[in-house]
């Protein structure tokens, strides 16, 4: 048993050490969801101990073999730390750095190419408020037409904007990304997010199947709980159950902290 309760805060990493188990703990967390295709994933966490430095996975390892030694420690630009040498990016890299630089308060984020998320983000009217976890995003979630063609610094300078107050991006062609000020709370919104597309494409096409529109709650249900939602993601609750999920990690397989 963790003793964790439900208003015991979990706080962000204070060591490399912590940052790195913590980081892969998400990455397997991430591959047992099947949320991540093949190579459709990019995690970073700031390095407690470097400023500047951000640990991230490397490409050329599946997430469910990720560990705390074989993450690898780049700068702003996406280049190893320890001999200079640039890693292989198609876009989520930068993407995940961009989002961190352009949220100082953010420890953690990841960008995740899930299939849902793909789906929605494609959408012209995004993510509905149509369920309770989708609450929780709506007003809150900004949009990004990724361009792939764009210079470093003008990608820097569309996240920001993109990003603004947000924890959350669709991104246009390549899923969800995510921030959070802990690696529990990285985790749990990306989860919801995935949750929230996966639910949302559900609906459109059960809806289409029947012939019979999507219901929206009202303004008034949506604005209440809007506000419950936010008042939730701050709480200790929200990311409570943060220890319970390492120790389940470590009953399946313990080779994340290697």
């Amino acid at each position: 048993m963790t003793g964790q309760t439900w208003n015991d805060p979990v706080r962000p990493p204070a060591t490399n050490a912590e940052a790195r188990l913590e980081l892969a703990a998400v990455c397997r967390l991430v591959a047992r969801e099947g949320m991540a295709p093949i190579g459709a994933a990019r995690l970073a966490a700031r390095d407690p101990e470097r400023t500047g430095a951000y640990l991230v996975n490397p490409g050329g390892l599946l997430l469910d073999e990720i560990s705390a030694s074989n993450l690898i420690a780049v700068d702003r630009d996406g280049v190893h730390l320890d001999d200079g040498r640039p890693e292989p990016d198609s876009g989520s890299l930068a993407l995940v750095l961009a989002a961190l630089e352009a949220t100082p308060h953010a420890v953690a984020a990841a960008q995740v190419a899930t299939t849902a998320g793909c789906v929605v983000s494609s959408l012209r009217d995004g993510l509905l408020p149509m369920t309770q976890s989708t609450f929780m995003f709506h007003g809150a979630i900004g949009a990004y037409d990724w361009d792939p063609g764009a210079s470093a610094d003008t990608l820097r300078d569309q996240v920001a904007i993109a990003i603004a107050e947000c924890q959350a991006l669709l991104v246009q062609g390549r899923g969800i990304l995510v921030s959070g000020i802990t690696l529990a709370q990285t985790w749990k919104l990306l989860f919801f997010l995935d949750k929230c597309c996966r639910s949302q494409v559900e609906a459109m096409a059960a809806a289409n199947a029947s012939g019979t529109p999507l219901t929206i709650p009202s303004k008034a249900v949506i604005d209440h709980a809007v506000g419950q939602s936010r008042a939730f993601i701050r709480h200790p609750r929200f990311v409570a159950d943060w220890p319970s999920n390492l120790e389940q990690l470590d009953r399946e397989d313990r080779s994340y902290r290697a």
